[in-house]
């Protein structure tokens, strides 16, 4: 019982080479399966051209008839085209098709050569089982696999039963058996190819969705939930970019919280703790795509932001930083913020550090002028 269950897990897994259980994972996986059936009926096409190609030439040298070498030409052509054609296809079950149809085909003009010969001969029966033994080499699953399969076996079978009279009984039963096993081995082998496939893709996505994680775990403050400099160093530039391609507002700023070793020094670190966890907070309404909320240290933030309502939002965030914080600091007050905001008008290419020394300045301003206020001001023009 249990070797027919694990028979039937691995029949129903290989059954289609684009079916997997996580819609994540078939999601990752479809592109990488399409390039490789590229690939796969490329190489097809290939080795079937080289092997006509050569059947052509043995059919002229050893004298078979015109008849073998005009069929055996006219396939190499068929088998250019193919692979010529597969490079220009984009959809998995084109692919499949085109595969499909090249081995059809040439099994569909050997039977009609073997019916106007009224023989099958060797150069026939090995051309039958090269047939069935390329299918392998493309990389579909089970179900495409044996259709192309059954319908070459069909072909064979159908066209020599109606014409069995033509035949010695002895050939049909060569070309049964020839089949038979051909189709038998290159089945086991589009199993086991595809499973092995499936695992490989399966364990890259897992270490790839472990990279990711690993990735943002270390470019992430533990303490707040924001990124962290590693972070908006690496995408400054390209995100920049981004912004102006899509024809948006950039703006970077700069704040820290004022008088916020106070905070540490009279209600302690946990209190202090809180406040810097009510700037992720009060800034709640950032994307991670498009916006980015970034400690650099202690009490110093960063925000990268697009859109021409960023001041507003900006404003909108240093005004609820303090509910957020639910925190008194000394005096009965509340914790504010200073920053120093900078819009990066296109066609702007600045670095971060160019950047970040202009915020620095208005957040200067700002700490100077008694804090709980926003300088803003627009980057001089530096050519991209």
């Amino acid at each position: 019982m249990k070797i027919t269950a694990s028979l039937v897990t691995e029949l129903s897994s290989t059954w289609s080479s684009s079916a997997f259980d996580e819609p994540a994972l078939r999601a990752y996986a479809a592109p990488l399966i399409t390039d490789e059936t590229r690939n796969g009926v490329a190489l097809l096409s290939l080795m079937a051209l080289l092997f006509l190609t050569m059947a052509s030439a043995i059919s002229a040298w050893f004298e078979l008839g015109a008849l073998y070498t005009y069929t055996y030409c006219l396939l190499s052509a068929l088998a250019l085209h193919i692979r010529l054609s597969s490079m220009k296809v984009g959809q998995l079950r084109e692919l499949y098709l085109l595969a499909a149809l090249l081995l059809v085909a040439c099994a569909s003009s050997l039977v009609l050569l073997a019916q106007h010969t009224r023989q099958l001969d060797t150069m026939l029966l090995l051309s039958v089982a090269v047939l069935i033994m390329l299918v392998p080499v493309v990389p579909w699953g089970l179900r495409e696999a044996a259709l192309t399969t059954g319908a070459i076996y069909l072909v064979f079978t159908v066209s020599t039963f109606l014409g069995r009279h033509r035949f010695a009984a002895l050939d049909l039963w060569i070309l049964q058996c020839l089949m038979l096993v051909a189709a038998t081995i290159s089945m086991a082998l589009v199993a086991r190819a595809l499973a092995l496939r499936k695992h490989d893709l399966t364990l890259r996505f897992d270490l790839e969705q472990a990279k990711r994680d690993l990735t943002e775990l270390a470019e992430r403050d533990p303490l707040t939930g924001c990124w962290n400099r590693r972070r908006i160093e690496r995408d400054f530039e390209h995100t920049v970019a981004r912004h102006h391609q899509a024809g948006q507002a950039c703006y970077f700023g700069l704040f820290d919280i004022d008088r916020f070793k106070s905070v540490n020094d009279t209600f302690g670190h946990d209190c202090g703790d809180a406040v810097l966890r009510a700037v992720h907070t009060a800034f709640g309404q950032l994307d991670d795509e498009n916006d980015y909320l970034v400690r650099l240290g202690g009490d110093e933030f960063a925000v990268l932001m697009c859109g021409a309502d960023t001041p507003q939002r900006v404003g909108r965030a240093l005004r609820t930083f303090a509910l957020a914080s639910g925190a008194p600091l000394p005096a009965g007050g509340m914790p504010t913020l200073s920053m120093g905001l900078v819009h990066i008008p296109a066609p702007c290419a600045p670095g971060f550090g160019q950047a970040y020394r202009l915020a620095d300045e208005l957040l200067y301003e700002a700490k100077r002028d008694g804090g709980d206020t926003l300088r803003q001001r627009v980057l001089p023009q530096v050519a991209a």
